[in-house]
C-alpha cells in the first residue's frame, strides 16, 4: 500500500513533494520480530509447540479446568496481530513449565482421559520435555519482554519521532550489548530445567548424513546440540539486529531533516553546524529564510537566559519539551519559523497501530444480530463506535430538528 513508486504514498507525493514518508514504528518493529524468529526452523517448533499446548488446553473446559486446578494459571494464546504480545504466551509457559510436565503425564494415564486426550497429551510431552525448547523460553522470553515494552512505549498517543527512535535505538542497543549474555542465561536455564526434571539433553531426532562428494575421503566433524543451538540463537539475535538497523534508517533520515529543532543543537550548536542543519531543512522546505532561521536560534538563546533556565537541562529536552517552553512563556511572535518548523516536525506521525486496533470493532457491531444489515448502515456504525469519544459530545438537537423537518410528512405551504 505505501509503495514508493505506485501506492498511497507515491500518489501524495504527486499532490505534494514535499510530504515525507515515515514507516509505523509498531509495524515495523512487528515485521523486524517476525523475520527474525521465521530464520530458525527451530525457533519456529518452538513457538508452534506453544500454539499446540494452548490449543490442547482450550478445546475442552473439562482439560482447562484440569489445568487451572494443576497449574493455577491459564495459558496465552500467540497474537496475529501484534507479535511482541508473544511474551504473554512464552512467559506463562517458561513460569509453569514443571507444573505442565507434571499435568500431562496425568493425562496420558489410560485411566483417567479419553483415547483423544491421551493421544494429544502423549504427542506434545516430549516436544516440551526437550532441550531445545527450554532454552528457547527463556531466550525469548528476555527478548520479548523488552520488545514488548517498546511497542507499548511507541502507542503512547503523545509519543514524538525523536521520542520513538530513541526508544527503538536503546532496544537495538540492548540486543547488541547483551547478545552474549542472553544466549548464555538461555542455555544455563534449559540445562538446569533439564537437570531437575530428568530430561536427556543429548536426545536428538533422526541424524542427517551428509554424501560426500567425489574425491572427498572424510565427513567434516557434525556441530554437537549445544554448538547448533547457540548457532541458531545468534543468527535469530543477528537477524532481529539488522532488521531493526534497516527499518530505523527512514526515521533517522526525517530526524536528520529535522536536526535544527534538536534541543542540543539549539542550545549549544555551533555556527557551523547551524548553517548546516538549516541548508539541509531548505533542502526539502525551501520556504524558510535561512538568515531569519539563524537570528531566531540566537533569540531563542537570549530567552533561555532570560529565564534563568539551565544550558544543561535545556540541552536535554525533546521536541515536545522545547516547544512547551516556547508556549509556555509565549514567545511564538519572537521566534515564529522556529515554531512553524517544531509544528511541523511535532505532527509527523510515529505510529499508526492504535487506528488499526480500532477494526476489531467489527466483531461487536458485526455479529448474528446483524447478519442482514446493509454495508452503508455497516459503516456508519462503525465509525460511531470507533469515534465514540468525539460523537458522546456531539450535540443531535440541531441534527435532530433539520431531520424532523426533511422527513416530515406535513409542509407548510407558502400563499404568494
Amino acid at each position: 500500500m505505501s509503495g514508493v513508486h505506485g501506492g498511497v504514498q507515491r500518489k501524495i507525493r504527486d499532490m505534494n513533494p514535499k510530504a515525507l514518508f515515515t514507516p509505523c514504528a509498531n509495524h515495523s518493529l512487528n515485521l523486524c520480530g517476525v523475520h527474525s524468529f521465521a530464520c530458525v526452523p527451530s525457533s519456529v517448533t518452538c513457538f508452534g509447540t506453544l500454539e499446540k499446548l494452548y490449543s490442547f488446553f482450550s478445546v475442552s473446559t473439562h482439560r482447562w479446568e484440569i489445568l487451572i486446578q494443576k497449574v493455577g494459571k491459564t495459558l496465552k494464546r500467540l497474537s496475529d496481530t501484534r507479535w511482541s504480545a508473544h511474551h504473554a504466551s512464552v512467559k506463562a509457559v517458561r513460569q509453569n513449565v514443571e507444573q505442565l510436565v507434571l499435568t500431562l503425564e496425568e493425562m496420558c494415564d489410560p485411566s483417567k482421559e479419553n483415547l483423544d486426550t491421551r493421544s494429544a497429551a502423549s504427542v506434545l510431552l516430549p516436544a516440551i520435555c526437550d532441550f531445545t525448547f527450554l532454552c528457547y523460553l527463556e531466550f525469548w522470553n528476555m527478548i520479548l519482554e523488552e520488545v514488548n515494552l517498546t511497542q507499548k512505549y511507541l502507542q503512547t498517543p503523545e509519543i514524538t519521532l525523536d521520542m520513538g527512535l530513541t526508544k527503538m535505538k536503546a532496544l537495538q542497543l540492548f540486543l547488541v550489548e547483551e547478545r552474549n549474555t542472553l544466549v548464555n542465561k538461555a542455555i544455563q536455564f534449559g540445562t538446569q530445567k533439564c537437570e531437575e526434571m530428568g530430561i536427556d539433553i543429548e536426545r536428538r531426532g533422526r541424524r542427517k548424513v551428509k554424501k560426500n562428494l567425489p574425491g572427498e575421503i572424510s565427513a567434516d566433524a557434525g556441530l554437537t546440540l549445544l554448538e547448533e543451538l547457540r548457532r541458531s540463537m545468534f543468527q535469530c539475535l543477528d537477524r532481529f539486529i539488522q532488521e531493526l538497523a534497516a527499518r530505523s534508517t527512514a526515521m533517522e533520515n526525517i530526524s536528520s531533516t529535522f536536526h535544527i529543532v534538536q534541543s542540543k543543537l539549539l542550545i549549544k550548536g555551533s555556527e557551523n553546524e547551524l548553517e548546516q542543519a538549516i541548508e539541509k531543512f531548505n533542502l526539502v522546505y525551501g520556504d524558510f529564510d535561512k538568515e531569519e532561521v539563524y537570528k531566531e536560534v540566537y533569540r531563542l538563546r537570549r530567552h533561555l537566559s532570560a529565564t534563568n533556565t539551565a544550558t544543561e537541562e535545556a540541552a536535554s529536552w525533546t521536541a515536545k519539551n522545547l516547544f512547551e517552553f516556547i508556549i509556555k512563556w509565549d514567545f511564538t511572535e519572537s521566534i515564529p519559523n522556529l515554531c512553524l518548523i517544531l509544528q511541523y516536525f511535532l505532527t509527523i506521525s510515529v505510529s499508526v497501530a492504535s487506528c488499526e486496533r480500532s477494526f476489531s470493532k467489527l466483531k461487536l457491531i458485526k455479529n448474528y444480530l446483524r447478519s442482514t444489515m446493509t454495508e452503508e448502515r455497516l459503516t456508519s456504525l462503525a465509525i460511531l463506535s470507533i469515534e465514540r469519544k468525539v460523537a458522546s459530545v456531539l450535540d443531535f438537537d440541531d441534527v435532530i430538528n433539520k431531520f424532523s423537518v426533511i422527513k416530515a410528512r406535513k409542509h407548510n405551504l407558502k400563499l404568494v
